[in-house]
């Protein structure tokens, strides 16, 4: 009886671990603070593995954020990479005229947009790799990929995952913050040369956003055809937390 049990308690504790993926701190959409506005937040990570040691500017910041753009209605991440730094990307649906254009055949001028210019040209992770890695699932809080519109708006108790048959086809359109100049926490030097600048997600944020801006240009001045790009999610104005 009693080994029955425990396995019953087992099974119990791997069914509530599975609830939520790995790093996943909200199970749906949440208000998000940053560069002095809020956001609704579909999926916020925290991967401790990336996060840049000591006290910094990072202290609140979390590693991955990932939301629908209310003007531009285009899917945006913000995600730190191994090196501390925090990289920005914008996803575009097959309509889009720069749906399938690798980093180095985006126009200049859409690429200039962003810090660095643009960097990362691929299809949505969950697309372009099995959804198992050496044998073990693939953490969500590494991909660029976020969950489906449609999943978003049907159901807002479901978990936010990617973990889902359901995603959309999206193309991702993406820039780095570790060029000469920006702060590298885990570089070669360290916490960065002398008057190395460390690009903050209000810097990333306010990057994404202007490039949402200029992708969704490009439809509205027609040099997409006929076809419409996707309508924002309509999702509720974020409100305050408790407390704050």
């Amino acid at each position: 009886m009693a080994r029955k049990l425990t396995q019953r308690k087992t099974a119990g504790k791997h069914v509530t671990k599975a609830t939520l993926p790995d790093g996943l701190l909200n199970p749906a959409p949440v208000p998000y603070k940053v560069a002095d506005t809020s956001i609704t937040a579909l999926q916020v990570y925290h991967n401790p593995d990336r996060r840049p040691s000591g006290d910094g500017p990072w202290n609140n910041e979390a590693d991955k954020v990932s939301w629908i753009d209310n003007e531009t209605g285009l899917g945006c991440i913000m995600l730190r990479q191994k090196n501390g730094t925090i990289s920005g990307y914008v996803g575009v649906n097959p309509e889009h005229p720069l749906f399938g254009y690798e980093a180095d055949a985006v126009p200049v001028g859409v690429s200039n947009t962003v810090h660095g210019g643009v960097t990362y040209g691929k299809a949505c992770e969950v697309n372009r790799f099995e959804r198992r890695a050496h044998g073990k699932p693939r953490l969500e809080r590494y991909t660029v990929c976020h969950t489906t519109w449609v999943r978003t708006v049907q159901d807002y108790r479901t978990v936010q995952t990617t973990e889902d048959e359901f995603h959309e086809d999206l193309w991702w359109l993406g820039f780095d913050t570790d060029h000469p100049g920006d702060l590298v926490p885990g570089g070669r030097y360290g916490e960065g040369r002398k008057g190395d600048v460390y690009r903050d997600q209000s810097f990333v944020y306010e990057n994404c956003i202007e490039l949402a801006r200029k992708l969704k240009s490009l439809i509205e001045d027609g040099q997409a055809g006929d076809t419409p790009i996707r309508e924002p999610l309509g999702l509720p104005a974020p409100a305050e937390r408790k407390g704050e």
